[in-house]
């Protein structure tokens, strides 16, 4: 049975503004979202719309797994969404005037690299959710001890996934020919989608602002969380220049003002909110303990952690939740992000054609049956996101039997959400210790009560649906209204809002015994995806020709012929990697070396880890002089000449070492190294013999 309880509040107290006066101040917003972009005006201190015009935009998906989007689309979007919602306010009896400031909101992780002399695009824009990245993450694995995905999370609060921009910006330079060439002039800038908007609004190549939020930094895996600023160390692993990535600043301060032409210029922009993290000040969740989920494409809940960073050791994220000014704290948030919820029905409409219409359809077919029949769908169509971090993961329908129906399957996709809520929220209580009391919602897949209902259920707990679907614009215009002064973020705090709660129905066992069920479902999932590491993808060149040239000769009687085509596909990868193989292919006993211990960039991680902000160069106490002077020049030059990671044909990392430099001496081919000709096999003295006719001792 499904129990709706309808609270209403004054929101405000009677000193708050009333809409139908003139002269009160204005803020606007921009909410650029995975698929739609918004322009929407507040009355400040109210949470209503007051004006608001949106657009979709196109989604590309050039390869499968692959999603992009025309950064293009969205500046244009943005100033076509700004011209019609501004020209409502004439009726409301408001002008462009009367918007005092603007605030931004954006889709994370979204990766974008552009020419700074130019403004181009170098390459479309990469959505969060593309996995194109994954031999990206691979090669950076193996760089890491153990391939341990969260080693570098007491640093950055994230692992190593294909989630974050970091990987996108490393494919980026691996991959794509004008933006490495950017990158050697000096001209290549990279950043979230809110770093492209403020650069594009503020002019641009003619002085446009270069800055990103600490929320939007911190899902780079670039950033340090202790001192938010930008990790030289993780710049170096993942080969990004410091020069090309964006100044860090607070979430709330006045940045600079419009001067691109459009309807929107001279307006100030004061607020910078990743689209989550904005949803949870939107949500008034800003005390800790506190904590919000959205229903989108994804699913993102986040948990207010205060001023207190906790490394989550269940699966979770540790990241921003906002930074009220730049002198004041930053407050963080545990986060767990689920790759598909909304995306789940959109697949059972576009693939399997079981519905028409997402909205009306899940909520009115599943409602027609009382459960699942025992049918669970796990629904990890791009790999499992928290708690499990899984990439190999892929989508199961498992418990179908002779009577099943798509209403069982509809109605167990809707579960799927909320069991992978459920996941989040039990390591959420593992790492903090204190179980939610209530869990505030917001998304447009809210809008199915069946949902609702279904949540409430299957966590135990109250779910409170926001009055709005999209809070979100209506977060980031409090921060930005708070930095100018029109809209306090401590009055906020203090004031309820009008939901809707749903009241858990079901008793402990029966929750608990469909939640062993989906664990189950999960364990089935796992471990079906076996990509292998393509060249294409992560852009390295392979070297172990001579593997494979060996290895695939055929002819037994050819030995003599074999060995000439392996000197000649490998006599610029020197002799002694033909020593070894060919040992390996003619059964000759070659002593093998002793491995050496190298220095690797990760023995660094110490060191740069208790380096502070002043050591970074970006505090405002300490003369220039005493600064850290990174040289950035040389770093960039060990990235280069870094062994490059490979992958054999059974996937296993190989270390190959950058490429030993050739002489020409009068068209005779001379190794720059000199070997030791009295070690070498007699059957190789040949080979050495007819590549230089000089004596080698």
């Amino acid at each position: 049975m499904k129990r709706i309880l309808k609270r209403q509040y004054s929101i405000y107290g009677d000193d708050m503004p009333v809409r139908g006066g003139a002269g009160k101040s204005l803020v606007g917003a921009i909410d650029d979202g995975t698929k739609t972009v918004r322009f929407v005006i507040y009355e400040a201190e109210r949470s209503e719309e007051l004006a608001a015009h949106q657009l979709d935009k196109t989604e590309i998906q050039p390869q499968e797994g692959w999603c992009e989007q025309d950064p293009m689309e969205i500046i244009h979007h943005i100033r076509v969404c700004a011209e019609n919602a501004i020209d409502q306010l004439t009726e409301l009896g408001y002008s462009k005037e009367d918007i005092v400031t603007l605030g931004i909101t954006n889709q994370r992780e979204t990766t974008i690299a552009w020419d700074k002399f130019t403004g181009e695009p170098l390459h479309p824009a990469i959505a969060w959710h593309d996995i194109r990245t994954d031999s990206t993450v691979d090669a950076i694995l193996a760089k890491v001890p153990d391939r341990n995905k969260n080693y570098l999370k007491n640093i950055s609060g994230l692992p190593i996934s294909p989630y974050f921009s970091a990987l996108k910006m490393r494919w980026l330079k691996d991959n794509v020919k004008a933006v490495r060439r950017a990158s050697r002039d000096k001209r290549l800038l990279f950043g979230t989608v809110d770093s492209w908007i403020i650069w594009n609004l503020t002019g641009g190549p003619h002085g446009g602002l270069h800055i990103t939020d600490v929320t939007n930094a911190s899902r780079t895996l670039l950033m340090n969380l202790e001192t938010l600023n930008w990790d030289p160390m993780l710049c170096r692993l993942f080969g990004v220049h410091r020069d090309s990535l964006p100044q860090i600043r607070s979430s709330s301060e006045i940045y600079g003002i419009v001067k691109d032409g459009s309807i929107l210029d001279g307006i100030r922009i004061s607020g910078v909110l990743g689209n989550q993290q904005a949803a949870l000040v939107g949500q008034n969740c800003l005390q800790a303990g506190q904590a919000k989920n959205t229903y989108r494409s994804g699913c993102f809940l986040l948990y207010n952690t205060g001023t207190r960073r906790v490394q989550s050791t269940h699966g979770l994220l540790t990241t921003v939740a906002y930074r009220l000014g730049p002198h004041a704290p930053p407050v963080y948030a545990l986060e767990g992000s689920i790759a598909v919820a909304g995306g789940a029905m959109k697949f059972l409409r576009d693939n399997l054609r079981l519905i028409q219409d997402v909205s009306r359809d899940t909520e009115h077919i599943a409602g027609q049956v009382f459960s699942t029949g025992d049918v669970y769908f796990v629904p990890a169509l791009s790999g499992l996101y928290a708690p499990y971090w899984r990439k190999d993961a892929r989508g199961i329908i498992c418990g179908l039997t002779a009577f099943t129906t798509k209403n069982h399957i509809i109605r167990a996709a809707l579960e799927a959400v909320c069991f992978q809520t459920r996941d989040i929220l039990e390591a959420m209580n593992k790492d903090c210790g204190m179980p939610l009391s209530k869990l505030s919602v917001d998304g447009k897949m809210t809008s199915n009560d069946l949902l609702m209902q279904l949540q409430a259920d299957l966590i135990g707990i109250p779910v409170l649906r926001a009055h709005t679907w999209d809070m979100s614009a209506l977060g980031v215009a409090i921060m930005a209204g708070h930095s100018v002064g029109v809209w306090s973020c401590d009055k906020w705090k203090h004031h309820n809002t009008v939901t809707d709660t749903f009241l858990p129905t079901t008793t402990d066992d029966d929750r608990d015994a469909r939640y062993t069920k989906w664990k189950m479902a999960v364990q089935r999932s796992l471990g079906w995806a076996t990509t292998k590491k393509s060249i294409a993808m992560t852009g390295q060149k392979r070297k172990n020709s001579t593997i494979q040239s060996i290895d695939t000769i055929s002819p037994p009687s050819s030995r003599k012929a074999s060995v000439d085509t392996a000197v000649d596909k490998s006599a610029e990868d020197g002799i002694d990697e033909i020593i070894q193989q060919s040992a390996r292919k003619f059964s000759i006993f070659v002593p093998l070396k002793s491995p050496k211990d190298e220095h690797t960039i990760l023995d660094d991680a110490e060191y740069f880890m208790n380096k502070k902000e002043c050591d970074y160069g970006a505090c405002q106490c300490c003369q220039d002089k005493r600064k850290l002077q990174t040289d950035w020049t040389t770093i960039e030059e060990i990235i280069e000449n870094d062994p490059e990671i490979i992958f054999d044909s059974d996937d296993n990392p190989i270390v190959i070492e950058p490429k030993r430099e050739l002489h020409m001496d009068s068209g005779i081919l001379k190794l720059k190294s000199r070997l030791h000709f009295d070690r070498l096999p007699a059957i190789f003295k040949n080979i050495v013999s007819k590549l230089s006719p000089t004596s080698m001792t």
